[in-house]
């Protein structure tokens, strides 16, 4: 259990981002927009980037258990995702590829490397690069499935749906067509995020509040994620290096 815990908190700290601008708005939605005029208008409001840094608090609950840490994260579009964190002083060390996960936490001077098909084996449900990386940026987990859903409209949001092959997928979009939560779900298992704030940068809307729960067969995992700086677009270094002397954390 101890180890499964390691793992989720190597995954789960970085799917997600208090915000000076709140998402919830007061502007009317249009309902005489068809689907496609949605799609295009959420298209057009995507965060195009190369890289992204923030650094915030992150908490996260597991069977009844709450960790918080202070977080740095470094987003290279497409490449990798690198975090840090600590409580006063520096635990543990996170880097994400598209092909595994790699980690090191230093109170036990313990790592890890996995691929995505083990963390969806310890996980209890399916995880992969893009999908972290897609929550991180407040993007539709599955964009083709966006582009043939569903819309209906409620009172303040666009709401567009999906389902195929036994996979649900719901997205919810406020009216600046800022995406404020993403559920999906294939009866076992499901994955949902609440956008609960973004800052503007460079002209463009950059999620920095979130809470994520991933749901398994018979596990539920909740992350909350607060951004309290933000910077697109910047240089830096996502170095990783396991240390020497550190235990290889045995896996099933």
């Amino acid at each position: 259990m101890k180890k499964l815990g390691l793992i989720g908190f190597g995954l789960l700290v970085v799917m997600g981002c208090k915000s000076l601008t709140p998402v919830a708005t007061t502007s009317a939605i249009d309902t005489s927009l068809r689907p496609r005029a949605v799609q295009q208008q959420i298209e057009d409001n995507a965060l195009r980037f190369e890289s992204l840094q923030w650094r915030g608090q992150a908490s996260l609950e597991r069977e009844g258990k709450r960790q918080k840490v202070s977080v740095t994260l470094r987003l290279k579009q497409g490449e990798g995702i690198w975090v840090s964190g600590s409580v006063i002083v520096p635990l543990a060390r996170v880097f994400i590829t598209p092909k595994q996960l790699q980690f090191y936490e230093k109170i036990n001077r313990q790592y890890a490397q996995v691929d995505f098909r083990q963390v969806k084996k310890l996980l209890g449900a399916p995880v992969d690069y893009e999908m972290i990386e897609h929550i991180i940026t407040a993007s539709p987990l599955d964009k083709r499935a966006l582009k043939r859903a569903k819309l209906t409209f409620t009172q303040n949001s666009y709401v567009l749906s999906s389902r195929k092959r036994g996979i649900s997928l719901v997205w919810t979009y406020d009216a600046a067509f800022r995406l404020i939560a993403q559920e999906l779900s294939d009866g076992e298992t499901s994955v949902r995020v609440d956008y609960d704030g973004y800052k503007r940068i460079n002209d463009q809307w950059v999620p920095e509040q979130l809470n994520a729960s991933l749901r398994g067969v018979d596990k539920t995992t909740k992350l909350r994620l607060q951004s309290k700086q933000t910077q697109l677009n910047g240089k830096f270094k996502m170095l990783f290096e396991i240390p020497r002397g550190y235990t290889k954390i045995n896996l099933p």
